[in-house]
């Protein structure tokens, strides 16, 4: 059985290319920029991958549906 009253937690793969954001201390800053971004209300995120040479991140984003 489902609970309609209770959250779906929904994970998604983004590929992120403002790598400035992903340096250590701005963690608030990177996920404020992930929620302007995406629309969605993200509460955690993990880096799952860092392409220096692309300038870009794979990060795996939180949300509540």
């Amino acid at each position: 059985e489902s609970n309609i009253f209770m959250k779906r937690e929904v994970a998604k793969v983004i590929l992120y290319e403002n790598i400035e954001m992903i340096k250590s201390g701005k963690e608030e800053d990177l996920l404020n920029d992930l929620r302007t971004r995406t629309g969605f209300n993200i509460h955690r995120y993990s880096i799952n991958k860092i392409d220096f040479l692309k300038d870009a991140a794979q990060i795996k984003i939180y949300y509540f549906e």
